[in-house]
């Protein structure tokens, strides 16, 4: 179970919180309505939607939706492409694992792809990376309340606070405030008919829960794309007010099956175990970072 963690890690693009497991019964609540359906405000995240639709779902379109239609088997995790384009933003968007931080140095929708090795032969051209480089900012600036994504002289932009803010966070996350914490509750949470650590204990499907405190513990603070299922960088006071706040966007949307993850089991985030241990450890990270006892960022990637 451990051995298959890095490659896990590695891999980047699969999400269970993130992705597609196994079949749920009744019909799956409508996603609540925000304007765009991605997570932004104003008319920032308007234009974010229409770049993805515009510039980036061509690419994906035409490279990934072989092996990641939204289309395809039960059990296809990465099913982030819809063929149709009216359904294709909130499908992507969805998973947490596909879009990491936002940023062009934490988006596996973007790095995944422009690896070394490439993913299954799968290459980016220059103008290819500039589409999603370009949509990303955007859709970093809707977060940030629209404010422009060049910074006024001195100051930071979305993308530099939200990489910021990370490692910062990475550096105060303890593993002491985690098993005071009790995070290994999330290992127990069942969904539906099974515990959340049945299919996520050595990281599968982008997200790990397990009711061990390690490797949970050093995988969300040491890989900001695991860190990010649980915890966000939040914008929307502007850059000049942005911190870290608990992710519960993302477990929202998978344990109610909200589009993309139709077909994930079901759970109540609300009044939750895990996400009473999640609201704790986040209070003593806060404490330890107003404290000044954090350490220097623990982040790898």
């Amino acid at each position: 179970m451990r051995n298959s963690l890095l490659a896990i890690v590695a891999a980047g693009l699969v999400g269970c919180v993130g992705g597609i497991d196994m079949p749920t019964n009744g019909t799956p609540p409508t996603p609540p309505t925000d304007g765009v359906g991605g997570g932004g405000t104003g008319p920032a995240a308007a234009e974010a939607r229409t770049l993805f639709e515009n510039t980036v779902y061509p690419i994906v379109s035409a490279k990934c939706i072989g092996c990641h239609s939204s289309a395809g088997a039960v059990g296809n995790v990465t099913a982030f492409v819809a063929p149709a384009k009216a359904d294709a933003y909130v499908t992507a968007v969805g998973y947490q694992a596909l879009v990491g931080d936002w940023t062009a140095t934490g988006a596996p929708i973007l790095l995944k792809i422009t690896a070394a090795a490439g993913h299954q032969g799968q290459t980016y051209s220059p103008a290819d990376k500039s589409a999603i480089t370009a949509w990303l900012a955007k859709e970093l600036e809707s977060r940030a309340g629209g404010s422009p994504t060049t910074p006024p002289t001195g100051g930071e932009s979305p993308a530099d606070a939200t990489i910021r803010l990370t490692k910062e966070w990475s550096g105060c996350m303890k593993l002491a405030n985690f098993t005071t914490a009790n995070m290994k509750a999330w290992g127990n949470m069942q969904a539906g008919n099974s515990a959340c650590k049945t299919c996520h204990n050595a990281g599968e499907y982008g997200n790990i829960a397990d009711n061990v405190d390690n490797p949970f513990f050093t995988v969300i603070s040491t890989n900001k794309y695991y860190m990010a299922q649980y915890f966000s960088a939040d914008l929307s006071g502007g850059v000049a007010n942005a911190k870290m706040i608990i992710n519960t966007r993302s477990f929202t949307g998978v344990g109610s099956a909200l589009a993309p993850h139709i077909e994930h089991p079901r759970f109540n985030l609300t009044g939750s175990t895990g996400l009473a241990a999640l609201q704790k450890f986040y209070d003593l990270t806060v404490a330890a970072k107003t404290a000044g006892t954090c350490g220097p960022p623990t982040l790898t990637n």
